[in-house]
């Protein structure tokens, strides 16, 4: 490997995520790993003052790029794979945060003892937190954590879907891209895509706080939800699991009754 480019890239996109950029850079840049790293951030036009706190982190690992105008999530995940400097990515939202300084270097160690480590994905599990860092649930509470091949189970929903994971940039970048006209779930159809490439390893750790905040654009309107679930699904050739697009909708109506089950038994205990 060239000494001069990092071995790690973390991508992270930014949009107005002023309350939260600050905490989000410092989980990336407290990480105890011993191999170079760069934190990549493309900020899409933010109206906030974003940038400015990013710019006040003294540190030479941050690398940012600025959007004159917003040019959505989809194109932005693009913007990051395209310009990334590290032999492996990973990635952080703008909002997120690592939940744990080991993070990257778990991930790291069982992709490089994978008998494959260039069609080898390596994730951990997520917390589910709240606008203030309070936790919510556990990601693999919802659905179970699996390893190896698991295109099927990630079209079905039935495995917890991993994010925010550690790939080579070769694999990253080799199944084309992020999709620009799925305004949601982009992702889930990228990550099927690298699903049909890839094995998957699980650390069995929580790396990662996913932050659930109600602005997200997971917040978006149902139907939304549906036509975007509809077009991965044909795209993807088949209907999944059970055959119903509206299994990930009925699944997301769990979730909301696990959520405000949680929030009451909080305030109770207080």
């Amino acid at each position: 490997m060239d000494d001069d480019q990092p071995t790690i890239s973390v991508m992270m996109p930014c949009c107005n995520n002023a309350r939260y950029i600050e905490a989000a850079v410092s989980s990336v840049l407290s990480q105890q790993i011993d191999v170079p790293l760069e934190l990549l951030i493309v900020d899409d036009a933010s109206s906030d003052d974003s940038v400015d706190q990013i710019q006040a982190i003294d540190d030479p690992r941050i690398r940012l790029i600025q959007n004159e105008t917003n040019r959505g999530i989809a194109r932005v995940r693009n913007q990051l794979l395209d310009a990334a400097s590290g032999h492996f990515l990973t990635s952080l939202d703008g909002d997120d945060v690592y939940v744990d300084a080991c993070k990257l270097a778990r991930e790291w160690e069982l992709l490089q003892n994978a008998p494959e480590p260039q069609r080898t994905i390596v994730y951990s599990d997520v917390r589910w937190i709240d606008g203030d860092g309070q936790t919510m649930l556990r990601a693999s509470a919802i659905a179970p954590s699996m390893e190896g091949i698991l295109y099927q189970a990630i079209l079905d929903r039935r495995v917890m879907i991993p994010r925010d994971f550690l790939l080579s940039a070769e694999l990253a970048r080799g199944v084309g891209g992020f999709d620009a006209t799925l305004p949601i779930y982009e992702d889930w159809d990228y990550k099927l895509r690298l699903a049909q490439k890839a094995v998957f390893r699980y650390t069995g750790r929580v790396g990662i706080g996913y932050r659930r905040h109600g602005s997200g654009l997971s917040a978006a309107a149902a139907p939304l939800h549906q036509k975007c679930q509809a077009i991965i699904r044909k795209k993807h050739a088949g209907e999944g699991f059970d055959g119903d697009p509206m299994r990930l909708l009925k699944l997301a109506g769990r979730l909301h009754g696990i959520l405000t089950r949680n929030r009451l038994r909080s305030r109770k205990a207080a």
